[in-house]
């Protein structure tokens, strides 16, 4: 039955935490010595310096040079990476730079940038019943990468939800004008 829920399948939150991830430099260093290796192992072989046996070491060389190439990822400031494993978190990415991750690993870049919203001009009843038209102003950011990926389908649209819901009770919750000042307004106390 819609909207009921038993206790075997109540809603999980998701929780941010740190992925095991690696500094994209060293994973650098660690590609330029494979495909070395790699080519040093080729011209080898070409001028018969080395047996026939030692063709797997470019082959080698060329597998993990191919491995380490497909796990780096890249972080701007205030961008963050969420890692999955087959569907399942495995944590998040915050530093900033070039980063490493296992290739089979997925990640997902979102923006932990604050945002500017302006709300939609609506209409609301005020405490007195009286009708007025309001919007918002709002700053927002994702501070929980977690919560903001897997726990709803579009955080952006769920934010604007929620800031059409707050104009409502606040518009709601307070008079327009109070001609004696002797309350708080919507018109004279903007905070």
């Amino acid at each position: 039955m819609v909207g009921t829920m038993d206790s075997q399948q109540s809603l999980t939150h998701s929780r941010e935490r740190v992925a095991v991830t690696t500094g994209g430099l060293g994973m650098l260093a660690l590609l330029a010595v494979a495909v070395l290796v790699a080519a040093f192992g080729v011209y080898s072989l070409a001028s018969e310096a080395w047996p026939p046996i030692l063709s797997l070491v470019p082959i080698v060389c060329v597998a993990a040079a191919a491995f380490i190439a497909c796990g780096f990822y890249m972080l701007q400031p205030n961008q963050a990476a969420a890692i999955t494993l087959f569907g399942a978190y495995r944590g998040t990415d915050r530093a900033a730079g070039l980063r490493w991750v296992l290739p089979w690993m997925i990640r997902r870049v979102i923006s932990v940038r604050s945002n500017n919203v302006i709300s939609e001009r609506i209409k609301v009843n005020d405490l007195r019943g009286n009708p007025i038209e309001m919007a918002a102003q709002v700053v927002w950011r994702v501070t929980d990468t977690a919560q903001a990926l897997f726990d709803v389908d579009d955080y952006k649209a769920f934010v604007n939800v929620q800031i059409e819901a707050a104009v409502r009770t606040i518009g709601s919750r307070y008079p327009y004008d109070d001609y004696e000042h002797q309350e708080i307004t919507l018109r004279g106390n903007h905070d």
